[in-house]
């Protein structure tokens, strides 16, 4: 019997290595993509990101600018320009790392602004006892990526498996944390999100 096998792995090596190969191709993306979620810690900072609501033509909306400056995140407000162009509303949202997930921070912005009205700037209220960095990576390792498609991991994407989408995601040497948006922020055609900052522990730089 295994006489015959070796003469049959022998006699048919091209088409052996033709099935081996991808296997083997495929088994080390897989462990390319798994070890990292054995090694690398889960995050341990929250994460504020800004967003733009889903279309609303009845709203012309406020042209919203985020930054952090002191530590805080504020928020610097403009009539449209021209006054006529639809602005679309903004948003914040938070990553909480204690329970992985996303949620809206509530805004109190007004609905308007009329043409020729100077900016505005005010603080975000909802985020003004946490101190922020505007540091595009974390003091952990992680940073926010947008990623296109939702192929399951490195073998998907090396077997075409993925669907054209935008993600959202954490990532840091490897490992890959997936951010579910809250309603109504899901939809993959949407405005992806973007970094604002990092909320810090007390006494960090």
């Amino acid at each position: 019997m295994a006489r015959s096998l070796s003469r049959f792995l022998r006699d048919n090596a091209f088409i052996v290595a033709a099935v081996a190969l991808p296997v083997a191709v495929a088994a080390l993306f897989l462990v390319a993509t798994v070890i990292p979620r054995w090694t690398v810690p889960p995050p341990s900072y929250d994460l504020v990101m800004r967003t733009t609501r889903p279309y609303d033509a009845s709203r012309p909306g406020v042209v919203v600018d985020f930054a952090v400056r002191g530590g805080r995140v504020e928020a610097t407000l403009r009539p449209p320009t021209p006054p006529n162009v639809y602005a679309e509303p903004s948003a914040l949202l938070l990553f909480d790392h204690n329970t992985m997930r996303v949620r809206e921070i509530p805004l109190e912005l007004p609905a308007r602004m009329e043409e020729g009205e100077p900016p505005r700037t005010i603080v975000v209220e909802a985020l003004s006892g946490r101190r922020i960095s505007p540091q595009a990576e974390a003091p952990d390792g992680y940073a926010l990526q947008n990623r296109t498609g939702n192929s399951p991991g490195l073998v998907g994407e090396l077997f075409g498996m993925g669907r054209y989408r935008q993600t959202a995601a954490l990532v840091n040497d490897g490992r890959v944390v997936q951010l579910t948006l809250p309603a109504p922020f899901r939809d993959p055609y949407q405005s992806p999100v973007y970094h604002v900052g990092w909320v810090l522990e007390e006494g960090q730089p």
